[in-house]
């Protein structure tokens, strides 16, 4: 490679697509992510009642969690996201608190929560690991104590392997993409090259492109920043499981609780 990867200084990667954002993701079985999420609860005997959707997207997950009677506060860095989490709560009449803020300026003034999550690899798009470690330290300043900490990584192992390369072109789809990843090993950053064709309801086609920059974070690092950030009891699992990860895993999930 002659030149490294090194992702700009922008804040919100989510723009052109923000709006379009649903219907890029209408396969994802959101609803087994929180039969999986409350299998990890369970297995740490939680039972949170006021809850931080941390890179909180359009809100789905804070949807269906809100709609379960937990109070939700959400969070993106992506305006454009956070207007159509908005809008998709008031249509379902949810009282779901959505703000705007970067993960690693995290201010709350008086919330605290039983938990916190952040999925969707969404942690990865911080590239700058001292502002993954500030992060964690907002994290931690914003939960009760005993609160728990759950999120999922993109590993190595995924970003390398370029799992995030793929289309939909022959699909009868509104919205067609074609994406194609690089990674540098050196800077463990991955690029993640988007190109979108969406068709209104007119029959007017759009075409637009977004970069998306994503860091290779180890398990390793990641548990030395929780630990410095005061988190205990960290445990790490293969995705979607209680298995230790592999060498070959392509996400992780965390899971760690606030000191006493």
């Amino acid at each position: 490679m002659s030149q490294s990867l090194s992702p700009p200084i922008e804040k919100d990667s989510f723009i052109e697509i923000a709006p379009l954002y649903d219907s890029l993701m209408n396969s994802v079985p959101y609803r087994d992510w929180v039969v999986y999420l409350k299998q990890l609860l369970s297995r740490s005997r939680a039972r949170p009642r006021t809850i931080l959707d941390l890179a909180c997207g359009t809100g789905t997950v804070s949807q269906l969690m809100a709609g379960e009677g937990m109070k939700v506060i959400g969070v993106d860095i992506s305006e454009g996201m956070i207007l159509e989490a908005r809008r998709k709560a008031a249509m379902e009449g949810l009282n779901i608190d959505y703000r705007v803020q970067d993960a690693g300026e995290l201010d709350l003034p008086g919330s605290r929560f039983d938990l916190c999550i952040s999925l969707f690899d969404s942690l990865n798009y911080i590239t700058d690991p001292k502002h993954l470690q500030k992060a964690f330290y907002r994290v931690y300043s914003h939960l009760n104590r005993n609160g728990l900490f759950i999120f999922d990584i993109n590993t190595e192992y995924a970003l390398k392997n370029r799992f995030f390369d793929q289309d939909n072109l022959n699909s009868d789809d509104e919205l067609k993409y074609d994406w194609a990843s690089e990674y540098d090993s050196n800077t463990k950053i991955c690029a993640v090259k988007m190109k979108f064709w969406h068709r209104d309801a007119d029959g007017t086609e759009k075409v637009f492109g977004e970069t998306h920059w994503q860091y290779a974070y180890s398990s390793e690092e990641i548990i030395e920043m929780l630990t410095d950030a005061g988190f205990e009891n960290i445990e790490v699992f293969q995705a979607y499981s209680m298995r230790p990860a592999t060498r070959t895993a392509d996400r992780l999930f965390f899971v760690c609780s606030k000191k006493l």
